[in-house]
Formats: C-alpha cells, sequence, structure tokens
C-alpha cells in the first residue's frame, strides 16, 4: 500500500476523483488507486503538444486529469483522421502499452492539459496484483472496438450530412451542457478542421454545411463552441441511409 506526506493529501484525493471517472478503475478502493498514483507522475503538456505519436514505442499510457485532447491517425498520404476526443479522467495509450507494440494512433493537446504518465512496466507488474482492472479493462477495448466498427461504416456508406450530425451528437454525448435558454453547449473547442477530421470530411463542407444548418435554426455558433437546438432534426439526419 502507498504511503503519502500529509502535503500530498489533497492531490491524492483529486487524482483519485480523476480515475474513478474512467471504467478501467470502476470499484477500485482507495488503496489499490493510490498503489497506481504511486507508480505514476503528472506532466502538463500545452496545447497542440504531441502526448505521444502514431508509430512510436509505448513507454507509458495516460490518464487525463485537465484539458482536451484530440486522437488522430494519418494516412501515409498525409490525411488526417480524428477517431476521438478525450477530456478528464478519459486513458489513453493503453493500447501500445498492453500488447507492446507500436503506438496505433497519435494523441495531440487541443489546449493545456495535465496528464497521469504511467509507465509500462510499472503498469504490467500492477495489473498482476490488482486483476479487477484487467477485467475492467477487457470491458471497456471491447466497447471501443464496438465503436470502431460503427465509425469504420459511417466513413464508408455515409454521406456528409449525416456524418457531420453524427460527429456533433457522439460531441453533444460526451461534452453536452444543458442550457437554461434552450440548446446543448458542445463543451469543447474544436476547429472546423478538427471537426471534419473527425467527421472525414474537408473543413470547406463542415463549414458549409454548418452554416445551412445555422440558417435552418438547428444549431448556433460563438467562441469557438457550438449549441445545438434542434437535436431531434439532427438526429433524423444521423439516421439516413446513404
Amino acid at each position: 500500500m502507498a504511503v503519502w506526506a500529509r502535503g500530498m493529501i489533497d492531490k491524492q484525493a483529486s487524482i483519485r476523483f480523476e480515475l474513478r471517472q474512467h471504467a478501467f478503475f470502476a470499484g477500485i478502493d482507495d488503496d489499490g488507486l493510490d498503489d497506481l498514483i504511486a507508480i505514476s507522475q503528472i506532466k502538463i503538456f500545452k496545447g497542440r503538444q504531441a502526448i505521444c505519436r502514431q508509430g512510436e514505442d509505448a513507454e507509458n499510457m495516460y490518464v487525463v486529469l485537465s484539458g482536451r485532447i484530440k486522437i488522430c491517425t494519418t494516412s501515409q498520404g498525409g490525411k488526417e483522421t480524428v477517431l476521438a476526443f478525450m477530456g478528464p479522467g478519459e486513458v489513453l495509450g493503453e493500447i501500445a502499452v498492453l500488447d507492446g507494440g507500436l503506438r496505433t494512433a497519435s494523441a495531440i493537446t487541443i489546449e493545456e492539459s495535465r496528464v497521469l504518465v504511467i509507465g509500462r512496466t510499472g503498469f504490467i507488474s500492477y495489473l498482476e496484483t490488482h486483476p479487477k482492472v484487467a477485467l475492467n479493462i477487457i470491458g471497456v477495448l471491447c466497447g471501443r472496438l464496438r465503436k470502431t466498427d460503427e465509425f469504420v461504416e459511417e466513413m464508408t456508406t455515409l454521406q456528409a450530412g449525416p456524418r457531420l450530425a453524427r460527429a456533433l451528437l457522439r460531441l453533444a454525448e460526451q461534452y453536452g451542457k444543458p442550457q437554461p435558454e434552450g440548446g446543448i453547449l458542445v463543451d469543447i473547442k474544436l476547429s472546423q478542421a478538427n471537426l471534419g477530421a473527425h467527421a472525414g470530411l474537408m473543413r470547406e463542407n463542415v463549414n458549409r454545411q454548418l452554416k445551412v444548418w445555422e440558417d435552418d435554426g438547428l444549431l448556433g455558433g460563438s467562441g469557438g463552441l457550438i449549441t445545438l437546438f434542434r437535436v431531434d432534426a439532427l438526429e433524423e439526419i444521423a439516421d439516413q441511409s446513404a
């Protein structure tokens, strides 16, 4: 069991709270979380900085404590596809740490971010003494595989409108905040290029489609944030097949 100095108690409790936001660590008691924190360190990354890059060897996995991060791949031709956006409590970089292979994607900060860095060797040893975490990870990775299958299907069968609508609805589910005056604020600042990369669209197509939906009253934008006013209409668009 890890032993903590008095001055670290508040930070320890805060990190425990963030760890408990992720399904990897569901049902793990304080001692189990403290054992993980004891083999970790906190690192701060500036905005638009790479935490890890596709194709690199995997030395660490990461838990996001604050900030926003995009997970993306880049084709040989240089085309970027954004697979996901991550915020506090979420885990990234675990696949290559677990299987010892190369990174399958890059993790790039959207804004300044604090992350808990967990070394591969220490984490593998941790799993041997905390098997419930290993079982939790299996469940999470199976869920991600299902979502990846859905994402691939979207990219190959859907037109631009449904693709973008689905991307916005996913972001609203993850980052949405109901507003007193109505609508759901998607509380993550994204450039149209990043949003397009997430939906598999060019920035120009995103700009054009957002303008149409804004004129129709389905959504609005201010300060780099998007508010969805007609979720029902966007859901209808998202359900349209090719």
